[in-house]
């Protein structure tokens, strides 16, 4: 049970259809390692933070983020302007990810801002493992966007016959 404390600090979120009270109740006793080594995964860190999600910070290389909790995991790579961000809900493991999903997209090389870029990758990392401690996460997705074109695309994560690591578990995303 929400205390008045938490209620009155988390009143926009409770007030929110998708969020209410239970699911504040579940974002508080959520846990969520996030690694990565970059000004992107120290947003996530905050955003998820600020949310109600306890948070264990782990160190990891930059320009790659991931956000584990038990119900899934979100995965993120960023490239200059361009990022990917693949959300694993119903995924063997995330060694089952083909190569080809992690492709930047293909827009004009430019400079966004460095803290811009940060911004964006972290926010869409925590929107999405809010969205998965939720359980609003019920297949997985690619998020891809390149912020000095302006182009951003969402499509389904494709279907996995698993790998070595995961025994071949066949699981689908679709």
């Amino acid at each position: 049970m929400l205390s008045d404390a938490a209620i009155e600090r988390y009143s926009r979120q409770i007030l929110l259809p998708e969020v209410g009270g239970r699911g504040q109740e579940r974002l508080g006793s959520t846990r969520v390692i996030v690694s990565g080594g970059d000004a992107a995964a120290a947003f996530a860190t905050a955003l998820l933070g600020a949310a109600g999600v306890g948070i264990t910070p782990e160190d990891g290389p930059p320009g790659r983020l991931a956000a584990r909790l038990d119900a899934g995991t979100v995965l993120a790579r960023a490239d200059g302007a361009g990022a990917v961000v693949v959300t694993l809900v119903g995924r063997p493991c995330a060694r089952c990810v083909p190569e080809t999903v992690w492709r930047m997209p293909a827009g004009p090389a430019g400079d966004t801002g460095e803290a811009a870029h940060a911004q964006a990758v972290g926010a869409l990392v925590a929107a999405e493992t809010l969205r998965v401690a939720l359980g609003l996460a019920t297949a997985g997705r690619v998020h891809a966007f390149d912020l000095a074109s302006g182009t951003f695309e969402a499509r389904p994560l494709p279907a996995s016959d698993g790998c070595g690591a995961c025994a071949g578990t066949r699981l689908s995303t679709a």
